[in-house]
């Protein structure tokens, strides 16, 4: 029988416990380490550290992303998912992947983390294209048009840019050195054909 992992919580204390575990800190075995909570790799807050964050908490409530996998019996294991704050410790619902995509699960504890920190962001001006997902951050008009929308202070605090999605269940993209914040992908609202294109026959 193995002995139940005594963990802490937030998403700072996991990861420093993650590490901990996985460099035979503790007196768990370090191969369990996959199985308590940490923030997933290449999101924010993930960077390696077995002895505490040198840096102190941000001032406003930051996203990251926690998982951990669990034993499912002689088919091996599954990844679970869970929302986390690195200002405060907040934590998400319990999200799994179900395996039919790469979004399942993950994608719902992203948007858990972001409905923490930045409560509205589904309202936020969406990017409509592929193409645009690279090209409107790289012009300084166009990211300025874009963002004017969005609340004051949350473009400084790391607020998500959000993009139509090309395909069901396109998996959330978290930060990156091009790019410092999440880009959440969104189903794109359904067209209404029954509305007539901008009343062509007031145009005549």
């Amino acid at each position: 029988m193995t002995a139940t992992v005594a963990e802490p919580t937030g998403a700072r204390a996991r990861q420093t416990h993650y590490w901990r575990v996985r460099n035979a800190r503790t007196r768990h075995r370090p191969e369990s380490a996959g199985r308590a909570w940490h923030i997933q790799p290449g999101h924010p807050g993930g960077a390696y550290s077995d002895l505490g964050h040198e840096l102190d908490p941000p001032a406003h409530h930051t996203p990251t992303l926690l998982s951990r996998t669990r034993p499912t019996g002689r088919r091996g294991e599954k990844q679970e998912f869970r929302g986390g704050c690195l200002a405060c410790e907040w934590e998400g619902p319990v999200r799994c992947r179900d395996g039919f995509g790469d979004g399942d699960g993950y994608n719902e504890a992203v948007q858990d983390a972001h409905d923490h920190a930045f409560p509205g962001w589904r309202t936020l001006p969406p990017i409509t294209t592929f193409e645009d997902r690279w090209a409107v951050p790289r012009s300084r008009s166009r990211w300025t048009q874009l963002t004017a929308r969005y609340p004051a202070d949350w473009i400084d605090q790391g607020a998500p840019v959000v993009a139509w999605r090309r395909y069901r269940r396109e998996a959330h993209a978290p930060p990156h050195v091009g790019r410092p914040r999440y880009e959440l992908r969104v189903t794109r609202p359904p067209i209404d054909r029954d509305r007539r294109p901008a009343d062509q026959g007031a145009l005549f």
